[in-house]
């Protein structure tokens, strides 16, 4: 079954009807303070996203790292799509669809996590901004890591 087409919201939605979501799994939650001063403005919130593919479907990884000038927090949260059988959609369909789809599915699990973990240990929470679909993307044309960085 092909996916490929010149309109990628095409392949997305060919895709979709051959996509189930399995789970949404935290794998990293920790956040330490380096001194008992006040968190303070500013800092840096930086998010990366990986994509794994196996022989029965692929993940989507975000991984928010927040640093502000006494403390420091990582939040890593997976999603695991599985993929019907007979369907073989290529690596380009997978990562528009992680960029259009699976992405905006993780997202609010990560920003909840840093919010829950940063207000316990910072005594008062960082949130991830609103951050519109697409600006947290891979490359269509590599494969591995890319990163966006916002601003806490």
């Amino acid at each position: 079954m092909a996916f490929e087409g010149n309109d990628h919201l095409i392949e997305i939605r060919a895709l979709v009807d051959h996509v189930q979501s399995e789970s949404v799994e935290f794998h990293e939650v920790s956040a330490r303070r380096f001194d008992s001063g006040p968190v303070g403005e500013g800092g840096e919130i930086s998010i990366e996203v990986q994509i794994r593919k196996g022989s029965e479907g692929f993940g989507v990884r975000l991984k928010a790292t927040a640093e502000v000038a006494v403390a420091e927090a990582v939040v890593s949260v997976a999603g695991k799509y599985s993929v019907s059988e007979g369907a073989d959609p290529s690596s380009r369909s997978i990562k528009q669809f992680v960029n259009e789809v699976a992405v905006m599915t993780v997202l609010p699990y990560l920003r909840e996590g840093m919010a829950t973990i940063t207000a316990r240990v910072f005594g008062t929470a960082l949130y991830i901004p609103i951050i519109p679909r697409g600006n947290i993307a891979v490359e269509l044309d590599h494969e591995g890591v890319a990163k966006d960085v916002a601003q806490a």
